[in-house]
């Protein structure tokens, strides 16, 4: 019985089995993602972040420039800020008066009139006579040297104030001390092009920012390890008596110096 049950139901017209109909397919289920360790943090801090080549960058940057490369400035460590003046003020006065004359003489009326007033504000001169350290000296090296290959005048800040101060001199050395942070930016504006302001804010990060003196416009800025890219993997792996062992890659100052001003290079040139 059960035989003819199904033969009928196969026969009957406009009849469709639930199993023919369409469906859409089941959404997959994505793959399970690796939980992010502190170990892949700090693998991706000390990845290299340059991509194009040392030659390819020089190239696009003197092309950019079309042979008229700049003067930059660096400030190592050293704020450039929005105070203008050696000289701050926390006190202030300000003495207001007023008078008037009136008088008759033989010839006519006078009216006589006047007010005078006199401000007094209280200064006194930051202390920069001492600044803040300066990175390793083999970093400025490397950074200066791979500036200076790409065609870039690298100036000193403290030569071009002190030669800027000497043009402004008479001869009779009697002026009064001059104003440091308006001769400094006078020297800027007279010796550079760009200014380069350079910091290092941790043991593997730093920041760089570059702008032109003139416009004030920024033309760069980025943030990096200063980790080159390898130049050849096969050193990661040395031969010991138990095998081949990953070997850390070490960079040398020098090394990194150069590899974030490449990186500036880079990004000016954009």
């Amino acid at each position: 019985m059960k035989h003819l049950a199904i033969v009928f139901c196969a026969l009957v017209p406009g009849f469709s089995l639930a199993a023919s109909q369409s469906h859409e397919a089941a959404p997959m289920m994505a793959p399970a993602q690796k939980p992010l360790t502190d170990s892949d943090l700090q693998n991706e801090r000390s990845a290299p972040q340059r991509l194009e080549s040392e030659e390819a960058i020089l190239d696009r940057f003197r092309a950019a420039f079309d042979g008229n490369t700049p003067r930059v400035a660096v400030f190592w460590n050293r704020a450039f800020d929005d105070q203008v003046s050696d000289w701050r003020s926390s006190t202030r006065g300000v003495v207001s008066a007023r008078g008037s004359l009136k008088g008759n003489v033989p010839d006519g009326n006078v009216d006589l009139q006047g007010q005078s007033q006199i401000a007094a504000q209280g200064e006194y001169r930051s202390n920069r006579t001492t600044g803040p350290a300066s990175p390793a000296f083999e970093l400025q090296s490397g950074l200066v040297s791979q500036l200076t290959e790409a065609g870039v005048t690298v100036v000193d800040r403290n030569a071009i104030m002190r030669i800027t101060d000497n043009a402004l001199e008479t001869g009779d050395f009697s002026r009064l001390s001059p104003d440091q942070r308006r001769l400094e930016m006078r020297a800027l504006g007279e010796h550079a092009d760009m200014l380069l302001v350079f910091r290092r804010i941790a043991d593997d990060r730093f920041e760089i920012e570059v702008l032109d003196v003139h416009s004030g416009s920024i033309r760069a800025m980025l943030s990096s390890n200063g980790v080159p890219p390898e130049k050849n993997k096969a050193r990661r792996w040395k031969a010991t008596d138990h095998g081949f062992q990953k070997v850390e890659h070490t960079f040398t100052l020098d090394e990194i110096g150069g590899e974030l001003a490449l990186q500036t290079l880079a990004s000016v040139a954009r």
